[in-house]
């Protein structure tokens, strides 16, 4: 302001009083404008970092207490305006589920997050197309799959893997199929997979590096990427639906996508695709080989479904039992317990998964276990070794049981609403 008021102009003008007050006037205004400046770009930049956009919300991991609470630091005056970035639901959902001592959570996806189809970077993009398959992390696209074009890259099935086996899917639960691809000169210029299920409309556009509601798809090259994918509900190409226990047969084609944008050479693989019931919540056990391994699950009455128990007060109903004794429903790998819509109790429920008998010449085996309740799904994984133990596994077990009983997950399930 000194300075300001230093600069008068000479003594043919306004007297000096009228001078200074003009000047003061100027000033303020000028100091005004300039502190309502200020103001609007701190508050652009806190919205900007508030927001982040959908990428940052979906990849970051909160510095929560696990409660979804604002960490300390966090503005919690309205007026200090939004806080820093929206609250993720997964931190709630980390209360609610707790996982045994024995297994790792692979993912955790909040209600209404994995059914639609998603563009690379997690934002829900609308279908163009009737298909009832999901693939997380790409894009449904209406034309077919492109052919092979020529000194294209190569695509191929991951170690291990049996193609002429059929991979048994069931609705609403993620299945995933493992591969490997090179560019032609056998480098790592692997840009993109495609995938189709035969009969179904469209392709699905993945990114061989992306971030997906089921973890992160990373493959650049030879090294292989995981394709995870699962069918919303049991229909067959022509439109028509399947009732509980039926199945039917799919094919459904990988392709690898170069920098140039050629397309391999397709690799497939047969799905058996099994209707099982749906309800409010369901339980569903994938073995990776298969074995004889049991379900159980305890409802907040203390009741637990099992082989031995199949049908709960409660509403609860093992609906698929996989490879009993080695000699039932071999190559099922799959079990499911459910709660019809409007029937699971509200409460805490556990999920126990038993080693009851080797069927693989006693090699380890690898086990996943997918939770849906309320529409939230969250996916578990466990291991056993050894040969199993034919008893049953309807208690909580204690921590020296991972041989045999593993305690995979307790979670508290609210009412489900309408």
């Amino acid at each position: 302001m000194r300075d300001r008021d230093s600069l008068a102009p000479d003594d043919e003008g306004p007297s000096s009083t009228s001078r200074f007050l003009v000047g003061c006037g100027v000033g303020c205004l000028a100091l005004a404008l300039l502190g309502g400046a200020l103001g609007i770009a701190v508050g652009a930049q806190r919205r900007l970092a508030g927001w982040g956009g959908d990428d940052a919300a979906e990849d970051a991991d909160p510095a929560t207490t696990g409660t979804g609470d604002p960490a300390p630091g966090d503005p919690l005056d309205p007026s200090a305006g939004p806080p820093m970035r929206p609250a993720d639901p997964r931190a709630r959902m980390r209360d609610r589920y707790r996982p045994g001592p024995h297994v790792t959570v692979q993912s955790m996806v909040p209600s209404g997050r994995l059914l639609p189809a998603t563009t690379p970077g997690n934002v829900v993009q609308g279908r163009t197309v009737d298909n009832p398959w999901i693939v997380p992390g790409a894009q449904l696209r209406p034309a077919p799959m492109p052919g092979a074009s020529a000194g294209g890259p190569q695509v191929w099935h991951d170690a291990g893997v049996e193609p002429n086996r059929p991979l048994t899917v069931l609705a609403r639960t993620p299945a995933r199929v493992g591969v490997r691809a090179r560019d032609a000169a056998g480098g790592t210029d692997v840009m993109a997979y495609l995938v189709s299920f035969v009969g179904y409309e469209g392709h699905f556009h993945l990114p061989a590096t992306v971030q997906t509601e089921l973890g992160r798809v990373q493959a650049g090259g030879s090294e292989g990427a995981t394709v995870q994918f699962a069918v919303t509900a049991p229909v067959m190409p022509d439109g028509r639906s399947v009732q509980p226990g039926q199945r039917f047969e799919v094919t459904m084609r990988i392709a690898a996508v170069d920098d140039r944008g050629r397309v391999s050479a397709p690799i497939e693989r047969r799905l058996s695709v099994i209707a099982v019931g749906a309800g409010d919540v369901e339980v569903t056990l994938t073995m990776e080989e298969p074995t004889d391994l049991d379900l159980y699950v305890t409802d907040p009455t203390g009741v637990t479904v099992y082989f031995g128990n199949t049908d709960a007060m409660s509403g609860g109903h093992l609906d698929l039992d996989a490879n009993a004794a080695c000699s039932s429903n071999v190559g099922v790998d799959n079990e499911h317990v459910f709660w019809p819509r409007g029937r699971a109790p509200a409460g805490t429920y556990r999920v126990n998964v038993a080693h009851f008998r080797n069927c693989i010449e006693g090699r380890s085996v690898a086990y996943r276990v997918t939770v849906r309740a309320c529409g939230e799904t969250v996916v578990l994984a466990g291991r056993f070794d050894g040969g199993g133990r034919t008893q049953t596994c309807d208690r909580r077990p204690g921590p020296g049981d991972r041989g045999w009983c593993q305690e995979v997950v307790t979670f508290d399930v609210p009412p489900c609403g309408p």
